[in-house]
């Protein structure tokens, strides 16, 4: 069963979450250890520590963490992220005019001129800014508290759904790569059956030998195809088990079959099993007459550029149908293209006497 979007948002909601929440308390405590760091160099210049512009800084801060606390955990969650902007919007009005009227109320004007203090004597950071100034910087203050709440927020949303595409991309491939060679399976083996069916009204002996040569073949099948790569070399014996065992089906007078696999060098080579024999079963399947010459040629070869699959075989006067029909190699191109993606070359020719394929496969 294919997973659905719920299986994962769970995991990846909750180490997004942390980080989210780790950035928003990060950000705040900044800003709360600011005037702390603002005194502290104001005492090592001038030996002064007042308390009371650091108070002043935090009643500040606050109303600041209300609105934050408010956007972040009700209007973003069940405004923004499920569609109804408008509803945000006039949350967020209604929010920054109950701010403004608190400020309003709360800040009360400054004392007139011959009043304040000298500011000559005061730190850059302690001098006043005029009454509107100050309005204006706290709505400021409020707006960019909401606006750098909701990038923060959109921007993990985002991390978090592309994560969750991937997974759900990732668990897709793996279902339709598990799919397509269930698909090949049966394929394989309904030619390789027909072929004994054949044989058991000609030749019982033969026939007996291609039953023990497609037990070990069926075993490949059935437990080789469920890993995700298999050895080069294994695929290698069973290519040579299937040509075998194609071979009692035909008169060697006609039919020419040359093998270059190098089974022997190639443990430590890992590939997709079952990767070829698509091809050397279409070969078999339109390169092949009873009644003329006929051949086909493999090769197998593991070069600098990646491992080289060739095969080359006739194309009989009576089987002149493309070779590229059938679901085998529908399978196998959409197989190369999930595993590999533009990192294979498939290379098919075929001319009036002859059809080849070439494929190259990174050596991994």
């Amino acid at each position: 069963m294919a997973a659905t979007k719920n299986d994962f948002i769970s995991g990846n909601d909750l180490y997004s979450t942390r980080n989210e929440k780790l950035i928003h308390a990060v950000a705040w405590s900044a800003i709360a250890i600011l005037p702390l760091a603002l005194e502290l160099w104001t005492l090592i210049t001038d030996s002064t520590f007042d308390w009371d512009f650091v108070l002043r800084w935090w009643s500040g801060m606050l109303p600041l963490i209300i609105i934050f606390l408010i956007n972040n955990l009700f209007l973003i969650p069940n405004f923004m992220k499920k569609g109804r902007i408008g509803l945000y919007i006039l949350s967020v009005t209604i929010l920054m005019a109950i701010y403004a009227g608190y400020v309003l109320i709360s800040m009360p004007p400054p004392p007139p001129m011959h009043q304040m203090p000298p500011v000559h004597h005061m730190p850059v950071h302690k001098r006043p800014l005029p009454f509107h100034f100050r309005l204006l910087f706290k709505l400021i203050l409020a707006v960019l508290t909401l606006g750098l709440n909701v990038a923060i927020s959109l921007l993990f949303t985002y991390l978090r759904d592309q994560s969750v595409r991937k997974e759900l991309e990732n668990q897709r491939l793996h279902e339709e790569l598990k799919y397509l060679k269930q698909q090949i399976s049966p394929h394989f083996l309904m030619n390789v059956l027909n072929n004994i069916h054949e044989m058991t009204e000609e030749n019982v002996k033969e026939a007996q030998d291609m039953i023990l040569e497609l037990s070990y073949m069926m075993r490949y099948v059935l437990y080789e195809s469920e890993k995700d790569m298999t050895t080069l070399s294994s695929e290698c014996r069973f290519i040579s088990s299937y040509i075998a065992l194609m071979k009692h089906r035909y008169v060697e007078d006609f039919v020419t079959v040359n093998t270059d696999l190098h089974e022997d060098t190639s443990d430590d080579i890992s590939i997709p099993p079952l990767i070829f024999i698509s091809f050397i079963e279409n070969a078999f399947k339109h390169g092949i007459s009873y009644s003329s010459q006929s051949f086909i040629d493999i090769s197998l070869h593991v070069k600098e550029s990646g491992i080289i699959f060739t095969c080359r075989n006739s194309m009989p006067a009576e089987r002149k149908q493309s070779s590229e029909s059938g679901v085998g190699l529908a399978n196998v191109r959409r197989r190369l293209d999930l595993l590999y993606g533009d990192g294979y070359s498939l290379d098919i020719n075929k001319d009036n006497n002859t059809y080849s394929v070439t494929l190259t496969i990174p050596d991994r």
